[in-house]
């Protein structure tokens, strides 16, 4: 009920500002003059929803190194932890091994430090959310501090920072990818060597070949990506005559052009729609739960006002339930896409 502090139903899921960290402008006298000589976006605060971010970050800090402490160099746990704890585990163990190690397969331990991140990070944030921190604060302190909490996730330009960072993994994995299979000389098969993993079965490693110099393989590795970025579907195979060859190394080029420009915008794509698709549920949420809150205003007589009053209380409980599971099913989807997308930027048959 808390909510009802509230002069609007969208007041609390917009970013508040707490102070100005800087201006863009630089003022002198009565004139003012843009920084690196074009007009920034006018002052920049330091909002609630920034501050939530740093108390995610800051909850990360605090319980995944005691929960690291907990076991030895072997692996094993030291002594008996708290149920706290436990769930914790449950939720590291159930990202690894089932959603990245049945797509990443022996690569699932070096993208667990990213995934294991990004998925409780954006969690603390979806839950902090729920919690009417801003409301208690302001109750408390006779409303001389305001707008303290909020879902950070519920800010677009957050949620597109973690889509950047997204991106920028999933490509920077591909190239890397590139980058050590040319090294090691083993690019363009499929079984490139490594060791396989527990859920799948041994393959032959593909007879050796010469690697590349490291400088070498550096300078290719972004180009020969590139190439491979979009299927090559006219490709002539090896030992054709050149006489058909040609002809279809040409078609290939121009199918190529193609569809590497479908893939790039696919390639922007994916991350614009994980950006939108946490941020547009966080809000929603949140909305939702204000304006049904607000329809006890709506009520003519004070007995009406008891009934709707009862309806909307129910149904916020209801609803609330329903977002505490959307906080995880949010952070679950989105380490889930990203786990794919990392899959298909790394796998060699792609």
């Amino acid at each position: 009920m808390l909510t009802l502090a509230v002069h609007d139903p969208v007041d609390h899921v917009l970013p508040q500002p707490l102070f100005r960290i800087w201006s863009g402008n630089l003022s002198f006298g009565r004139q003012s003059i843009p920084l690196l000589g074009f007009p920034l976006a006018g002052d920049f605060w330091f909002t609630n929803q920034l501050l939530m971010t740093l108390v995610a970050a800051g909850l990360c800090l605090l319980i995944f190194p005691r929960l690291a402490r907990a076991y030895g160099d072997g692996g094993e746990p030291r002594a008996p932890r708290g149920p706290i704890l436990n769930l914790f585990e449950a939720l590291l163990q159930f990202i690894r091994e089932e959603v990245a190690r049945p797509v990443l397969k022996h690569r699932t331990d070096r993208f667990m430090p990213f995934l294991w991140t990004l998925f409780f990070f954006i969690l603390f944030c979806n839950l902090l959310g729920m919690v009417p921190l801003a409301e208690i604060i302001q109750l408390i302190t006779a409303g001389r501090i305001k707008h303290v909490g909020g879902t950070a996730t519920g800010n677009i330009a957050i949620t597109g920072g973690l889509a950047i960072c997204a991106f920028f993994v999933i490509h920077a994995s591909g190239v890397s990818e590139v980058y050590h299979a040319l090294v090691r000389g083993s690019f363009g098969h499929h079984g490139d060597g490594h060791a396989p993993d527990d859920h799948s079965r041994a393959t032959e490693s593909p007879p050796a070949r010469r690697g590349m110099s490291p400088g070498r393989a550096a300078c290719l590795a972004l180009p020969v990506y590139l190439w491979n970025f979009a299927p090559h579907v006219f490709q002539p195979r090896p030992g054709t005559r050149r006489l058909v060859a040609v002809p279809l190394y040409l078609a290939d080029l121009a199918t190529w052009l193609l569809l590497v420009v479908l893939e790039l915008i696919g390639a922007v794509i994916k991350p614009f729609a994980l950006m939108i698709r946490l941020f547009a549920n966080m809000v929603a949420g949140h909305i939702v739960l204000a304006s049904i809150l607000f329809l006890i205003f709506g009520a003519r007589t004070v007995a009406l006002g008891y009934v709707v009053g009862a309806i909307s209380t129910v149904g916020c409980v209801a609803i609330s339930c329903l977002e505490l599971f959307v906080a995880f099913l949010q952070a679950y989807i989105f380490v889930f896409l990203t786990t794919l997308f990392v899959s298909m930027a790394v796998a060699p048959e792609h």
